[in-house]
């Protein structure tokens, strides 16, 4: 048995003497053909050549370590992990820990190109890139990425990408994009995206979108924001935020809001809501399933004939309006919008209030010259059958024109019926103001 231990022994002397003597010189070796290499491309090579070899050598490198890591993982679960204060490597295995780096956990690691290393306790440093078989605890900072291929604690930081396979808690930070394959107690900042597959419970900030599978502080981006689940906080977005669940907090985009429940606040163009809980989305045109919506027929002073659509909820509602009259032997005819509130009071009755605007147009399909029919009006309503509501009530109405056309002709709006207040000001505008009624029926 003493023999066999002895031989053993003599065999890991002779395994450890090789790989000191072998590294040394293979780095020799390795930098000798990289000086010639380099010098032989600045003498026969362009400048787009010289773009393609380096694309083709990030791509080696990253080959390289995939490789190594697809080697480590084929190997045995049982293989016993060792702890070290300190490797250096130029490209694994041509480092202080030769062919035994991917089951070694390092406290301080340096990657003077790139490595592919067991773990990491402590702080790496990466010219290029970092890989990690096992977990991650502490710091890994790259030139280009950082991958660990089991949990993450801490911070990373690349110039590209950020990868964890498993559960990550700490900070990434990327100039192109963070990505967790699972869950996540963490806060992305990256230039272009930031993927978490699973619950994330902390933020996401991203130059062009983000996507999480539940989120329990939010995410903001300068696209789109993504969120594939229940989310209690926030979606800040430059084009849309979706949601496939529930959002209780706020979601604010420049162009449009989508999710499933709503229980807070919506802010866009343009709003979609499945079912809404409690809360108010606020835009030019907002669909609430479960909300309110109506059609309506009316006539006022200003335009005899009216239909207008509603849809929202009854505390905020977008309106959609189209009118026409005949006065002075001409057609006038305008399209509109608005925005309201309707209160709904006992014995069926309700109060609403509501703001207009219409352009106007004079005998033609389209009058260019600024005709604006403005409107603040009051009505109450009583429902006199389960599908139909009349209603009335009074309207103050502030008509703004131009007096010169486009082509600097004489302009003179024929809208106005009558007016209380007629003024024209330095800036070619005319303003009339008027008190008005409105009254109709609506479904």
């Amino acid at each position: 048995m003493s023999t066999n231990n002895r031989q053993i022994t003599d065999l890991k002397k002779l395994q450890d003497e090789f790989t000191l003597n072998f590294i040394p010189r293979s780095l020799i070796l390795f930098t000798h053909f990289a000086l010639l290499a380099k010098q032989h491309s600045e003498n026969h090579l362009n400048t787009k050549n010289k773009s393609k070899m380096k694309s083709l050598g990030t791509g080696l490198t990253v080959i390289l370590l995939l490789s190594f890591g697809l080697r480590a993982q084929s190997q045995e679960e049982s293989q016993e992990t060792k702890t070290r204060p300190f490797q250096m490597t130029f490209v694994t295995p041509l480092g202080t820990n030769g062919l035994d780096a991917w089951n070694i956990t390092n406290k301080f690691s340096i990657n003077l190109y790139a490595g592919y290393n067991g773990g990491l306790d402590g702080i790496e440093l990466s010219g290029f890139g970092g890989m990690l078989k096992n977990d991650m605890e502490g710091t890994q900072i790259a030139g280009f990425g950082n991958i660990v291929m089991h949990t993450g604690n801490g911070f990373q930081a690349a110039g590209f990408f950020n990868f964890t396979k498993l559960r990550f808690e700490g900070l990434q930070i990327a100039g192109f994009a963070n990505i967790i394959a699972s869950d996540a107690k963490a806060w992305q900042l990256s230039g272009f995206g930031n993927v978490t597959t699973q619950q994330l419970d902390g933020g996401q900030i991203a130059g062009f979108a983000n996507y999480s599978k539940g989120n329990t502080i939010g995410q903001a981006s300068g696209f789109a924001n993504v969120n594939h689940g229940d989310l209690k906080g926030f979606q800040l977005a430059g084009f849309t935020n979706v949601n496939t669940e529930s959002v209780e907090g706020a979601q604010i985009a420049g162009f449009a809001n989508y999710t499933r429940k709503l229980k807070g606040v919506q802010i866009a163009p343009f709003n979609y809501v499945d079912s809404l809980e409690k809360g108010l989305p606020i835009g030019v045109f907002s669909i609430v399933k479960n909300g309110y919506r109506a059609f309506e027929i009316s006539a006022n002073e200003t335009l005899y004939g009216v239909a207008s659509f509603k849809t929202g909820t009854e505390k905020f509602y977008n309106i959609i309006s189209v009118g026409a009259s005949y006065k002075n032997e001409m057609i006038l005819w305008g399209w509109g919008y608005g925005i309201g509130t309707f209160i709904q009071f006992k014995n069926n009755w309700g109060l609403a209030i509501e703001l207009l605007s219409y352009q106007i147009n004079e005998d033609e399909w389209f009058t260019e010259a600024m005709n604006l029919n403005n409107k603040l009006q009051i009505t109450t309503s009583k429902k006199v059958s389960e599908n139909m509501d009349v209603f009335g009530g009074l309207s103050w109405n502030v008509n703004v024109s131009k007096t010169l056309d486009h082509n600097q002709n004489a302009f003179e709006s024929s809208i106005t019926p009558y007016h209380v207040f007629n003024k024209t000001y330095g800036n070619d505008n005319n303003v009339k103001m008027y008190p008005g009624f409105t009254a109709g029926i609506r479904f």
